[in-house]
């Protein structure tokens, strides 16, 4: 009984801190890499 609770509490420990790491803030407001022409201008430019 003891050893399905401990699993358990294992379990659940880990799909937690599996959901606060997959569902924090990426960098999503990155810089655009100054090397590339925006989108708009390449198609202008052919």
């Amino acid at each position: 009984m003891r050893f399905k609770k401990l699993t358990i509490g294992t379990l659940a420990a880990i799909l937690s801190t599996g959901l606060l790491f997959g569902c924090g803030t990426a960098n999503d407001n990155q810089e655009p890499d100054p090397t590339e022409e925006p989108s708009e201008q390449q198609d202008q430019n052919n």
